[in-house]
């Protein structure tokens, strides 16, 4: 506003000075007429410098904005960062479920942690391949039962393209077998220790290359990066 107002000043008096030039009768004396034109002098020279100001605030905004912009984190990074999994840290999932990834292991047979007399075991048949044995304990915070095999799902992303999908098996007797997770309910209240069994080439436990533990809980993804 102070910009407009100084520039409709210069604007008057220009054609003000205009038209007593012009004038054969003009009755304004010359240092008069000197006068106006060291204040359009002046004033033009306070316009540039309101125009340098304008300028360099208009330049220093932008910066700013997009100095804003580039350390702001993508919708997509702080996503990425809140659905990192720890192991033996626990999710909490109100009115679903208490969830703590406990152990991974590469092994070619599978077996309850506490084996006694007859007991249930999972071994690769083939010796080109391997298993990684992902263990999660499950405590549910439902109001009633729920099959354990629908509290969460888990696949392996191997050199960050294979993918290998898992079958679930989980713990009974204080985990001296195993059963069937499709016919084995998790109650209120209670904890259930499910094993998700995917089943890799073996060079995927003898080499460096990334290994992703993708777990999928409630429709949210978790990731644990192995390695």
């Amino acid at each position: 506003m102070k910009f407009l107002y100084k520039f409709s000043i210069i604007s008057l008096i220009v054609v003000l000075v205009g038209c007593n030039a012009s004038n054969s009768n003009n009755t304004v004396k010359d240092e008069e007429i000197t006068q106006l034109k060291d204040q359009i002098s002046q004033l033009a020279a306070e316009n540039q410098q309101l125009k340098d100001q304008l300028l360099s605030s208009q330049e220093k905004n932008t910066s700013e904005t997009e100095q804003s912009i580039e350390s702001e984190p993508t919708s997509e990074t702080t996503e990425e960062a809140r659905n990192v999994i720890e192991l033996n840290k626990k999710i909490v999932l109100s009115d679903f479920a208490e969830i703590t990834l406990t152990k991974t292991k590469f092994t070619s047979k599978v077996v309850p942690p506490k084996p006694d007399g007859m007991y249930s075991y999972y071994e690769v048949k083939d010796v080109s391949n391997i298993y990684l044995d992902t263990v999660l304990n499950v405590k549910s915070l439902l109001t009633s039962g729920k099959s354990s095999d629908e509290f969460a799902s888990v696949k392996v992303i191997y050199d960050e393209k294979y993918k290998y999908d898992s079958f679930s098996t989980i713990e009974e007797r204080g985990g001296s077998d195993f059963t069937y997770t499709n016919i084995t309910s998790i109650e209120p209240l209670k904890n259930g220790v499910l094993h998700f069994i995917s089943e890799l080439p073996k060079e995927a436990s003898e080499d460096d290359k990334p290994i992703d533990i993708v777990i999928s809980i409630n429709g949210d993804e978790y990731n644990y990066k192995l390695r």
